[in-house]
């Protein structure tokens, strides 16, 4: 293994991580909380972070057995070297206020944010799969023994090929692959479902999107119901939520028709009103072509383009006296507007001449 680049690159390995995405849908959550503790406590330049297991177990309101089973995770796979082991009054001598002889008191475990190197294949003869961490009483090795009866196998590992949402390009729609790809979206887009992770979203909501709602479609049924309105909120913080996926069942089901089906989502009723709004418009330019159609006598043409000459001369006399150009009442009125242009126009040079 090797020290990690950022924050950003520990958390996302350890989410891309196979082993990672083999877990139930709770104790990857509960992985990728202790992982995010880690990182945040994480100094900048050197990646080293101290937390104690207590204090990572209330923050993220785990036990503390959980916490330090995903600790050991961690270190077994090469995402966290130990830089300095911890103590406590147990393994270090001190008076009764709990320091020690040297003044320091008990030392919280200093560890450092890795990535685990790519693994060679066995029949390189350069690989080496050993552990850079250095032999630790807390991490014993575990001794993997061979079947017991002759005949019997070895049970398969789980499954590996799961799917990282991050790096993989566009799914077919209406695919698990592609409804994973909806979950991740909202998973990073909303607060309160990142509690959760996104195979748990995809199976919260693939009934939507199996009728092809949108992530945007989803966050927006969350927080609107079908007729428009804003559902009221009781609670001050996400935090208070307990039971996030209770949560998300009572608001979706809002959007469900009597036969368990689907409403229309928010981008598909946007996209029935774009398509009304252009068949209206259709028929309107066709009934505008029909009337021109009927006053000319025939089909409408495009008026040919004039110079800037011949567009202020305006209109030859023959064509003002042909039927088929503006009457006796459209004249006048153009001579009316003409004459209290004039007439302002005197206006303001006699005001300008003042």
């Amino acid at each position: 293994m090797r020290r990690t680049p950022s924050q950003q690159a520990f958390l996302r390995a350890v989410k891309e991580y196979p082993d990672a995405l083999a877990l139930k849908c709770h104790a990857y959550r509960n992985l990728t909380e202790v992982a995010g503790k880690l990182a945040d406590w994480a100094d900048w330049t050197t990646l080293t972070t101290r937390p104690t297991e207590q204090r990572i177990a209330d923050d993220l309101d785990l036990a503390l057995s959980t916490v330090k089973r995903w600790i050991r995770w961690l270190r077994e796979r090469g995402f966290l070297g130990v830089v300095e082991e911890g103590t406590t009054n147990r393994y270090r001598r001190g008076n009764q206020f709990g320091l020690t002889e040297d003044g320091l008191g008990n030392r919280a475990a200093v560890w450092v944010l890795c990535t685990p190197a790519p693994e060679l294949d066995e029949g390189d003869a350069r690989t080496d799969k050993t552990t850079t961490e250095p032999p630790s009483l807390t991490l014993p090795k575990r001794v993997k023994e061979g079947p017991t009866h002759a005949r019997e196998e070895r049970s398969s590992p789980r499954r590996r090929n799961r799917i990282s949402t991050t790096t993989e390009t566009a799914a077919t729609p209406g695919t698990r692959k592609h409804a994973l790809q909806v979950a991740q979206k909202i998973h990073d887009a909303s607060t309160t479902l990142r509690r959760l992770s996104p195979w748990y979203i995809r199976h919260l909501t693939r009934v939507f999107v199996a009728a092809g709602w949108t992530a945007a479609d989803v966050l927006h049924a969350l927080d609107h119901q079908p007729d428009g309105a804003a559902w009221t909120y009781t609670w001050t913080s996400r935090d208070q939520i307990r039971n996030v996926p209770g949560w998300v069942r009572f608001r979706l089901s809002a959007w469900l028709n009597e036969h368990g089906r689907p409403l229309p989502g928010k981008s598909q009723r946007l996209a029935v009103a774009a398509a009304q709004l252009r068949a209206e418009q259709a028929v309107m330019h066709e009934r505008l072509q029909a009337m021109h159609a009927g006053r000319v006598g025939g089909p409408v043409e495009p008026a040919p383009r004039l110079s800037r000459a011949e567009a202020l001369a305006g209109p030859p006399a023959a064509e003002l006296g042909s039927s088929s150009g503006p009457g006796e009442t459209y004249r006048a009125a153009r001579a009316a507007l003409d004459a209290k242009r004039l007439q302002r126009e005197a206006e303001r040079l006699r005001w300008l001449a003042s």
